[in-house]
């Protein structure tokens, strides 16, 4: 018995044995795989460059792959650049192979721009492995005082033909006024506005002209100082005319009631170049309190309401560029309040009815009389027919009435 318990507790032993040695082994491999990727490292790129392209907000950045790599051609490199959207709080994130990147920025404020590298093939044990993040900062170097910017600037584009952008005037000097430039791809260089709207002698919008801009493609528009004049602040903007769209007035609205006493509500789309099926429209109906509610959002140029569902049958509508053709949009005015009027006939129509149907009666009245009179005449025609034949016989006896 002492015998079989004791080649019982050896054969236990020599498992636990194994059981550790191999325990030990693939501890020892999953130590080495992590000194080797704590050797294995790569550096960022290095050379970076960035160039103001002088078209109002597009920056290049350049740069070269890190020296270390040289000696690592069978792997693929490619780079990460990390930045701040414009107009937006939200950065933005892109991975790319080549060496150069450009990309839309606000020169109105101080630039950060963060790259890095990334590594991956036979040199890596095709394993990805990444550099530390390399921050770039461009500064701006703005003249001017902040108080010289121009405020509450805003640009529409008016039913898609004709574009127009106003601001407010910041504290200016005598010596000081505002100049527009802007530019879009395709243009060989940035132009300066044409025809400004003042007030006061200083620049406070810009009516641009026949200029053929392009929808779905950035403009960019920076109003600085006139050449010669004291610095201004300069502020930059940046838009796609199809965001700012504004659609005319809608037109020619129409309410009628049908039979079951619903509203039929028509118009005629704005005029302009926003086509049909970018549009969106707004009902509106007064309530009880005599305010406008919206009644219904819709892309029809029709719409069809219970006369339940308004006590006081006005209506208007307005338009604006739906989210299948624009991010954003401007609403249009609103048109020409429709009220809803009881049919009413006119004054001269009532007399004139009136008058046919006493010529009417008059002339039934006549037609009857003549039609009594003939009957009359015709009962004393026999009568007196009558008469003569009885005086006749009352003279002659002998007479024979029937002849």
């Amino acid at each position: 018995m002492c015998n079989l318990n004791h080649a019982s507790l050896c054969t236990n032993m020599k498992r636990l044995g194994l059981q550790r040695i191999s325990r030990f082994l693939m501890y020892s491999a999953l130590y080495v795989q992590c000194l080797l990727a704590v050797e294995m490292t790569v550096d960022p790129p290095s050379n970076i460059q960035i160039e103001d392209l002088g078209t109002l907000g597009i920056l290049e950045i350049t740069w070269q792959p890190p020296a270390s790599m040289s000696n690592m051609s069978e792997c693929s490199a490619w780079y990460e650049l990390t930045h701040q959207v414009v107009n937006e709080e939200r950065w933005k994130s892109v991975r790319i192979k080549r060496q150069t990147y450009k990309e839309a920025f606000d020169l109105g404020k101080d630039i950060v721009i963060k790259i890095r590298t990334y590594l991956e093939g036979p040199c890596t044990e095709e394993r990805e492995v990444w550099s530390e993040w390399v921050e770039i900062n461009y500064p701006t170097h703005l003249q001017g005082t902040p108080e010289t910017k121009v405020k509450d600037f805003k640009c529409i584009n008016d039913k898609f033909e004709t574009l127009i952008c106003e601001w407010s005037a910041g504290e200016l000097g005598s010596n000081s006024n505002y100049e527009l430039q802007y530019w879009q791809e395709g243009m060989s260089e940035k132009r300066v506005c044409a025809h400004y709207m003042t007030e006061n002698e200083i620049n406070t919008g810009c009516h641009f002209g026949s200029e053929e801009f392009e929808l779905f493609s950035d403009l960019f528009i920076c109003v600085t100082e006139m050449p010669g004049m004291d610095p201004i602040r300069p502020s930059y903007f940046i838009f796609q005319l199809q965001n700012i769209g504004k659609p005319g007035v809608a037109e020619n609205l129409t309410l009628t009631m049908d039979i079951s006493g619903d509203f039929d509500l028509n118009w005629n789309e704005p005029k302009g170049k926003i086509p049909a099926h970018c549009l969106e429209y707004e009902i509106q109906s007064k309530n009880q309190m005599n305010m406008w509610e919206t009644v219904a959002k819709q892309s029809e140029s029709r719409y069809i309401f219970k006369r339940s569902e308004t006590s006081n049958t006005c209506i208007r509508v307005r338009g604006k560029t739906n989210i299948y053709c624009a991010d954003d949009g401007y609403w249009s005015e609103w048109s020409p309040e429709l009220c809803w009027e009881e049919p009413s006939y006119n004054l001269g129509l009532k007399w004139l009815y009136c008058a046919v149907a006493v010529v009417i009666i008059l002339t039934g009245l006549c037609v009857a009389a003549s039609m009594y009179t003939v009957r009359m005449k015709r009962q004393w025609s026999k009568k007196l027919q009558y008469k003569a034949k009885e005086l006749v016989y009352d003279i002659d006896p002998g007479h024979n009435s029937r002849c």
